[in-house]
Formats: C-alpha cells, structure tokens, sequence
C-alpha cells in the first residue's frame, strides 16, 4: 500500500523549481554570468529533483511487514515491532525498542490517510490485545 503526497504539494514544489530555474536563467546572462547568480538555477534544479523523487516514492510505503517513510535517507520499521502510537494533532510518532518514525498528517492525501489510520488502528487493536493477555 502506497500513502500518497498531497498533490497540491507536488506542484507547488514542481512550480518553484520551474521558479528559480527560470530566475536564474535570465539573472545570469544579465549580470555577465556572475557566480552567485548560478545558485538560483541550482536551487531549481534541486527543487526539481525532489519534487521527481517524491512523485516517484511517494510519501510512506506499507508491505505486510514494514513501513517505510520515503526519503533520501528512508527510515523503516517493521509493522509487528511497533510498541506505541502517539498521536498528536499534525503527526504520528511510531515507536520501537530502537526507532521512531514520525508521520506528519498534513502531507497526506486525504484518501491515503484514511487507508493509514485503518492500518494504525489495526496496530493498535493488535497492542491492547497483547496488553490484556
């Protein structure tokens, strides 16, 4: 199961790499390509290549055993190592004996959010029933 960004976050990063890019492709030749006018085709590009990454991988990824936050650096946690849900007005934090993840609500395509409180709660039910027992 993928949770996807919100789309509405997508384009506005895809509109400010296009931005910069555009910005500083016009400041450098006007100022006889001065160096510090190339930061701006460089933010762009940045910009740009984020915004590929995460239309690519996508926000969080959910298989049968893991959950996976897509970053540069991905941060996972297997599903039945999870000890504690902690939720907070804007965010999750999944807790295990040696990591924390911490999923930020607002990002989430409203959809997708549905799909991950109905896997969170399914955790959950899974942890107070070990608890009982």
């Amino acid at each position: 199961m993928i949770i996807y960004y919100k789309k509405k976050r997508l384009n506005y990063q895809l509109y400010f790499g296009i931005g910069f890019l555009a910005i500083g492709i016009i400041l450098v030749p006007l100022n006889n390509f001065s160096l510090i006018y190339f930061s701006w085709i460089i933010f762009g590009l940045l910009q740009l290549a984020v915004w590929y990454y995460e239309r690519k991988h996508q926000y969080l990824s959910i298989d049968k055993n893991n959950l996976t936050k897509n970053s540069i650096f991905p941060k996972s946690v297997k599903l039945n190592e999870i000890e504690t849900i902690v939720k907070l007005e804007k965010s999750y934090i999944l807790e295990t004996k040696s990591k924390k993840i911490k999923i930020n609500k607002d990002i989430i395509e409203e959809e997708s959010f549905y799909k991950l409180n109905k896997v969170l709660e399914e955790i959950e039910l899974k942890l107070e029933q070990e608890k009982n027992i």
